[in-house]
C-alpha cells in the first residue's frame, strides 16, 4: 500500500510540475493585446482583452474600435503561442449600394491584392437592406476568408479571416 501511495504521489507531483511548466509558457494578456495591436490601424482604441479559457485551445479576444471610421476589430490570440487564430473587421458606418460598377473580376482583383494565391469558392452580389454588396469567401495558404465588399466602391465594409494550423 505504501508503494502505490508513493507512486501516486509521485505521479501527481510530476503533473503539477508539467502543468506549471505549461502555464508559464502562455501569453498573458499584455502581450496578446501587443500581438493584435500589430494587426490593426495605428492609433485605434483599445477596447477589452478576453481570456476564453473554456476552449479545446484557449485563446484571448481582443477587440479595438476606430472612432472615426466607425471600425470594430476583433482579433483572437491563442495563449500557447500567440499565433492569430482569427481576425475580424466591420465597419458599421459602411453600407452597400444602389449601383453596381464592379464586376466579380474586380472583386477578385481586390482579394487577389491581398492574399495573391485565394482560391475563390463563392463570389456572390446579394442583397442586404436594400444594397447590393458583394459577398467573397476564399481560401488561401493557411487561412479561410470572407469579405463583404461594396459593388461600387470596391472597399472592404467586412472582413473574416481564420487562420489554420
Amino acid at each position: 500500500m505504501k508503494k502505490l501511495t508513493a507512486i501516486i504521489t509521485a505521479g501527481l507531483t510530476a503533473m503539477a510540475v508539467s502543468a506549471t511548466a505549461f502555464a508559464a509558457s502562455l501569453i498573458n494578456a499584455d502581450e496578446a493585446r501587443a500581438i493584435a495591436e500589430k494587426q490593426v490601424p495605428a492609433g485605434i482604441s483599445f477596447v477589452t482583452t478576453k481570456a476564453e479559457l473554456n476552449k479545446i485551445v484557449p485563446y484571448y479576444e481582443v477587440k479595438f474600435y476606430d472612432e472615426a471610421n466607425h471600425t470594430e476589430y476583433e482579433i483572437d490570440v491563442l495563449q500557447t503561442n500567440g499565433a492569430i487564430k482569427e481576425y475580424s473587421m466591420d465597419a458599421k458606418a459602411l453600407f452597400g449600394s444602389s449601383k453596381i460598377t464592379l464586376n466579380t473580376n474586380d472583386v477578385q482583383a481586390l482579394v487577389l491584392k491581398d492574399y495573391p494565391q485565394a482560391v475563390f469558392h463563392k463570389i456572390e452580389l446579394d442583397r442586404d437592406n436594400g444594397l447590393y454588396e458583394y459577398e467573397v469567401k476564399f481560401t488561401a495558404p493557411g487561412l479561410r476568408g470572407k469579405y463583404t465588399v461594396n459593388p461600387e466602391t470596391g472597399v472592404v465594409m467586412e472582413k473574416e479571416l481564420k487562420y489554420q494550423f
